[in-house]
């Protein structure tokens, strides 16, 4: 059973067409659901690129590795050299492969 019964047929020109389906794209929403989101007065965003989903990927491994480190190294009463080196190096070389990423863009 179809939950919109109604149906509204409007006339839009070629730059306002373009626009619909830019913005609906980038909400990840087609037009007719991106329509009726915005006359509810929903505040639509753009959908996360890939890039910033592999950002969040990334850094939440990172994160992970280093608590999982940390839990050890509560146990144990020590941090081996090892585990030093990764907390030192991954996440300053994480963020400046990001800062790269981010400023070639501009």
């Amino acid at each position: 059973m179809r939950v919109r019964t109604i149906k509204q047929q409007f006339y839009l020109n070629a730059e306002e067409k373009k626009l619909l389906k830019e913005k609906s794209e980038k909400a990840g929403l087609n037009e007719s659901e991106f329509i009726r989101s915005t006359i509810k007065g929903y505040k639509i965003k753009e959908q996360p690129t890939k890039e910033i989903r592999e950002f969040a990927r990334d850094i939440s491994g990172i994160a992970n590795n280093i608590n999982q480190i940390a839990r050890i190294v509560n146990t144990r009463g020590y941090a081996r050299d090892d585990e030093l080196k990764y907390i030192k190096t991954t996440l300053p070389k994480f963020i400046l492969e990001f800062q790269k990423k981010i400023y070639s863009r501009n």
